[in-house]
């Protein structure tokens, strides 16, 4: 190989750009080499590396060193060409030393590798290194020249000196491209700073004016203090804006605090003295809360009481302002800590808890501030919109402002978790119980199987004079273990080993290809069912189906519906009773095939998939979901679509009823709804891109009072698990017997209980929190910072509650916090980071990682696993580096990608149900609080009519006058319709003396007159108030009714999405289309059952509107799911409690004495009183136009 054609191959790679660079050293060079784009090449990596050692060949070298990780590789090949060893150096202390105790001997020759030469700082060092230790070193002069210049150029101009073909040409424009983008972006941080500083930077004016109003407030009485509310609420009626007033406002929050330091409050029942007065920082969080931004702010830096500022001053408008916070006992703290502000300046503050029955929840929204969980808000939301019978069973008051604590938790984590009302479904017709024995059979068969496959393999694989094609089997045989079980165990210890790792992934690559066909079932034919982690799936093979069913081939093959109903009516040799009792004997089968089918399919997904004390727990008989980000118990939620049941049967518990959704909202959509919104937590940048696209919220970091002197380690990576585990035990030892306390964060139950076992054998006192002990979560956090401690939690266990540091641990380094895996998010890595070092305290942090860790084995580089095979690391050897930190977050950064396209897709699909949401609670609110709803019912009766006569004028029938309207058809459907025997001569508007349709409007009117007038004369007895209930009840019935039925009919829809991919076809246009279809139809019905039932459920006499309202299925369901009358009913959400939640019964409906208690309040949603006269439908409109009011500005 000659210098031109390396220069060649490294063009071709994108590696060598040709040019004019001036390089971050003021250097210039006329070529600028990026090593990181020659790695992604393992080929031409290879040839560059082996041009390099011929250079050196023959000259004696004994070793290569390399002093950093690019280098590493660069050096290893170099080595590998030359045939001596490789070793490493790095810096420790602040010093180059060799790695694994390493020594060069006196008078040995050494070649130094690196792929990085800015300066030469750090090959010099290695040089003294060598020499210090009485070697003698060579740098290579390739190495040295401008071609592998490998730093960042500050400017370039690209000036190509030869024409290199379309393809290295785009490469070569795609690199400039990036490396033009990095610069630009770096050189405007530099001289502009990030948008987050630059708003800061504005911020700060307005703080030191804060600060100067508050002074001056110092001069005021406690009741000159308290008359600034009303004053401000003067100002703001008299058209003042909130900007206008902020810094006056913050100022009085501020004051108010001053004037409370030193007095004994009471919190949650507990005596505490108040000794908070906001600091600049947390004003500045203020006022980015108050623009409707998120404010990063880290752990202990006051959140809570940043909040009171922004609260405050957007309570003053009137309207009801809420905080979010993650959980019952926080809003509680948080509303009787930060009420004593909001008291002391004259407003009120609410707090909602799970199980407050409704008039209390009512008095609480009636507050001027409101705190409470994501889930008590949108539940309330649900009840209030699709629920409620009543105005007076309305408990919200308005979607002005809110504050969301710990936002990046409640709208990133729980992004996909619906919020849920359902009741339980008619009839259960699961199979889980009868097939949980065969898939558990199946389940050891499998395990057993892959075994024996592996101990087969690692028997070949370990010979030395294995041939090919045996080590061709041998692969074979773990591929197929990797297709069955993944997780294997034994598997798992096999790939420790580079070269058959590598070797397996090729295997598997080839086995996929599509040149391949069929090869990929051949090789799964031998196992009983297949699995893929990352898709989430799980599938029999041929050989599982005849396990499960041997004795009925036909066990998995679902018939055409369509095809056997069309042969069975075509059947001439049967009656049509003979019909009728075989088409419903052929869709009862259908229907139990369908069903033993899907639970089978759903069973194996929990025996293969789902791990208990991962991905959820047993307590008490029931089967808990942990959440995946934050390993607390979700214990509302369940699995839908039959997977929670099947988790139920693989557990041998109880297996719960099956639900119906009756009212459903996702946490994206419901915040949607604020006017405002605003956030706070410590950890959101990360997260901002989505924060922006879905919310339209941006990030701004707020620094922190006093500087943060934590220390992070580098990562520490082992190659297994075992290996991990007990450096970190090492590790907690040494830290426990000088007494710093730690905390060591886990991502699963399972690590939380392996790590806690090791330490009860070593007799180290700790505690755990884990998903199964929550209920102490509080008290276990709030003593995690004293000496000596060992605390055992989930990576985002005890959020909200500050670690401090106990008397003397800021002398012994303050609180250790050990991550024993890194997550797949590096928010949630932040936020355990950020437990320690709080207000100014020291602290230091370090993660510890197995190439066996998940993170690793599905989505990080065999890079590494490379490394500890070439320089022959032995068992408990770590690698630690600051590139390989940053290329597990670069891992990272794939999966969160990956996460948010999952959210995107997620919202983009519920989309869809939200505008149909949006319709439907529309109208249920108009017939709710509307004045009259005697107008509601009959717009929607003059609707129906309408659509009705243009139906039949756009559908000619034979045989009728002028061929254009069937006078006959409207008869037969009116007479259907309404019990009032309509003639033909009674409709003769709009209708031409040859029977022509001239006027619809005219016809519609006649018809609706008569109804109208009928309608009257029948309720004529009634009085007004039971006339108007019925009305809205008329409206109300038909649209729960139809829109439970809808709800289900669109989770059918949106699981069948996912086939449409076979067609290519795109699922969400598919979606989108079908589902517009099913809402028109909804439409439709709701306003013909309106129609129909205009007559059914009129009454002469009270006793009889009981009684009748008793047996409508609307009030069927309240009563039997307990939304208003005492009974109960299912939620679904991460905060509440498992089982059934019990409501208070409907106002009237029980004895005085039983009553529910009549709250003070006034309720927040009323009926619109009318001061102007009323005008019909029908009359004209009185802006002159010359139409009737409903076609002109009364029109809709």
């Amino acid at each position: 190989m000659t210098e031109q054609e390396i220069i060649k191959i490294l063009e071709d790679s994108g590696a060598l750009l040709t040019g004019h660079f001036q390089l971050r050293s003021g250097l210039h060079s006329s070529r600028f080499f990026q090593a990181a784009l020659l790695l992604q090449y393992p080929d031409k990596a290879e040839t560059v590396c082996r041009f390099l050692a011929d250079q050196f060949r023959g000259q004696g070298i004994e070793t290569v060193i390399s002093p950093a990780v690019g280098g590493l590789i660069v050096g290893q090949e170099v080595a590998r060409a030359l045939g001596v060893r490789a070793i490493f150096a790095d810096k420790e202390d602040g010093r180059l030393v060799l790695k694994r105790g390493f020594a060069i001997k006196p008078g040995e020759k050494v070649l130094v590798a690196e792929d990085v030469v800015t300066k030469g700082g750090r090959v010099q060092q290695t040089v003294d290194l060598v020499r210090g230790m009485g070697g003698s070193s060579t740098v290579p002069a390739a190495m040295r020249s401008s071609m592998f210049r490998s730093e960042a150029p500050s400017s370039f101009r690209c000036r190509p000196t030869s024409r290199p073909n379309v393809r290295s040409a785009n490469k070569i424009c795609r690199s400039i491209g990036r490396g033009r983008n990095k610069m630009l972006t770096s050189i405007l941080k530099a001289v502009f700073g990030t948008k987050s500083k630059r708003d800061l930077k504005k911020m700060a004016p307005l703080v030191r004016k804060i600060n100067a109003i508050e002074e001056e407030y110092q001069k005021l009485t406690d009741d000159e203090l308290r008359a600034k509310t009303d004053e401000f609420k003067a100002r703001l009626a008299k058209g003042e804006t909130l900007d206008d007033i902020m810094c006056e406002a913050f100022a009085a929050v501020k004051n108010a605090c001053r004037r409370l330091v030193g007095r004994e409050i009471e919190v949650c029942g507990q005596p505490m003295v108040w000794d908070m007065v906001p600091f600049d920082v947390q004003i500045l969080g203020g006022i980015a809360l108050h623009r409707g931004n998120i404010a990063e702010m880290a752990t202990g830096e006051g959140k809570t009481l940043v909040a009171t500022m922004p609260l405050y001053l957007n309570a003053l408008t009137g309207k009801n302002c809420q905080l979010v916070t993650v959980n019952d006992y926080l809003a509680l703290r948080d509303s009787n800590w930060m009420g004593n502000i909001y008291n002391f300046l004259g407003l009120t503050c609410g707090c909602l808890q799970n199980q407050q029955p409704p008039h209390e929840r009512r008095a609480q929204y009636a507050c001027d501030i409101t705190y409470g969980t994501n889930s008590e808000f949108g539940f309330d939301y649900l009840r209030d919109m699709g629920m409620a019978n009543d105005a007076s069973q309305l408990v919200q008051r308005d979607y002005y402002y809110a504050i969301v604590d710990e936002i990046d938790s409640i709208l990133i984590d729980e992004a996909r978790t619906p919020l849920i009302i359902s009741g339980p479904v008619p009839m259960s017709t699961h199979q889980f119980g009868e097939l949980q024995p065969l898939v558990a059979d199946l389940h050891n068969k499998q395990n057993m199987l892959c075994s024996r496959l592996v101990r087969e393999a690692r028997a070949t694989l370990s010979r030395e004079d294995i041939s090919e094609d045996d080590r061709e089997v041998a692969l074979l045989k773990l591929l197929q273990v990797k297709f069955g079980m993944p997780t294997h165990k034994q598997l798992l210890h096999v790939l420790e080993d580079g070269a058959i790792l590598k070797a397996l992934e090729k295997l598997e690559t080839r086995v996929r290809s599509d040149s391949n066909r069929g090869m990929l079932q051949e090789v799964q034919a031998e196992l009983y069912f297949a699995m893929d982690e990352k898709t989430h799936e799980a599938d029999l093979t041929d050989r599982g189906r005849a396990a499960i069913s041997p004795n009925d081939p036909n066990a998995f093959i679902v018939p055409d519906l369509l095809s056997e109903l069309a042969a069975i009516d075509q059947d001439e040799s049967l009656s049509e009773t003979e019909k009728t009792a075989k088409r419903e004997a052929f869709q009862s089968e259908f229907a139990a095939k369908s069903e033993r089918l899907h639970d089978l399919s759903q069973l194996l997904k929990a025996y293969c998939l789902f791990e208990k004390d991962v991905n959820y727990v047993v307590q008490d008989g029931k089967v808990l979901i942990v959440d995946e980000h934050t390993g607390r118990i979700m214990p509302g939620r369940r699995f839908s679509d039959g997977l929670h049941q099947a988790l139920e049967a693989k557990e041998r518990v109880q297996i719960e009823q099956e639900t119906q959704t009756m009212a459903t909202i996702t946490i994206q959509n419901y915040f949607r709804m604020y006017k405002k919104l605003a956030g706070m937590t410590g950890t959101a940048e990360t997260e901002a891109n989505e924060f922006h696209q879905i919310y339209k919220l941006d990030v701004i970091v707020v620094p922190t009072n006093r500087p943060c002197i934590r220390k992070d380690d580098n990562d520490s990576i082992f190659k297994t698990k075992r290996e991990k585990y007990n450096a970190i035990l090492k590790d907690v030892i040494e830290r426990h017997e000088k007494g710093q306390p730690v905390l060591l964060g886990t991502i699963s139950v399972e690590d939380s209980e392996i790590l806690s076992r090791m330490l009860k054998m070593r007799n180290i006192p700790h505690n755990v929190l884990n998903a199964k002990n929550h209920q102490r979560e509080a008290e276990i956090v709030a003593r995690a910072g004293q000496v000596g401690a060992v605390t055992v939690a989930t990576n985002m266990a005890g959020r909200g509650t500050d670690i401090k540091l106990g008397p003397g641990v800021a002398e012994l380094g303050g609180l250790h916090v050990i991550g024993s895996s890194r997550h797949d998010s590096r928010r949630i890595d932040r936020q355990l980071r950020g437990r320690c070092s709080r207000q100014g305290d020291p602290g230091s942090s370090k993660f510890y990682v197995s190439l066996e860790d998940n993170l690793m084995r599905l989505f990080g580089s065999d890079r590494i696993v490379k490394i500890f095979d070439r320089f022959g690391l032995e068992e408990g050897d770590e690698l630690q580096h600051p590139w390989l930190t940053k290329s597990i977050e670069t891992a990272q950064r794939r999966v969160e990608q990956q996460h948010f396209a999952i959210r995107k897709r997620t919202l983009d699909f519920d989309d869809v149900m939200n505008k149909q949401r949006e319709i439907i609670y529309g109208l249920r609110k108009e017939a709710l609080l509307s004045e009259n709803p005697h107008d509601v019912l009959f717009g929607v009766i003059e609707q129906v009519i309408e659509s009705q006569i243009q139906l039949i004028a756009s559908k000619p029938e034979a045989g009728e006058k002028g061929g254009g309207f069937s006078k006959s058809a409207l008869l037969a459907y009116l007479n259907a319709t309404f019990p009032l025997s309509f003639k033909d001569e009674e409709l003769t508007a709009g209708i031409s003396e040859d029977g022509r349709l001239t006027s619809a409007d005219d016809l519609t009117l006649q018809i609706v007159d008569r109804i109208e007038e009928a309608y009257k004369e029948r309720n004529a007895d009634l009085p007004e108030e039971q006339v108007q209930y019925l009305e809205r009840h008329t409206v109300l019935e038909a649209i729960d009714r139809l829109w439970q039925e809808h709800l289900y009919a669109m989770d059918g829809l949106r699981s069948s999405m996912s086939l449409r991919v076979y067609a290519q076809k795109d699922p969400l246009v598919e979606y989108k289309q079908e589902a517009y279809k099913i809402f028109k139809t909804l439409m439709d019905q709701i306003y013909h059952d309106v129609a129909n039932n205009l007559f059914r459920v009129t009454m002469t006499r009270l006793a009889t509107l009981e009684e009748i309202l008793a047996t409508l299925p609307q009030e069927l369901i309240h009563q039997t799911f307990g939304q208003f009358d005492g009974g109960s009913i299912t939620v679904s959400s991460p905060e509440l409690g498992q089982g059934m939640m019990n409501l208070p019964p409907l106002p009237g409906m029980l004895p005085p004495e039983q009553g529910e208690p009549v709250a003070e309040e006034s309720a927040p949603q009323s009926p619109v009183h009318r001061t102007a006269p009323k005008i019909g439908r029908n009359d004209d409109c009185p802006c002159g136009s010359g139409k009737k009011y409903k076609k002109c500005c009364g029109k809709e």
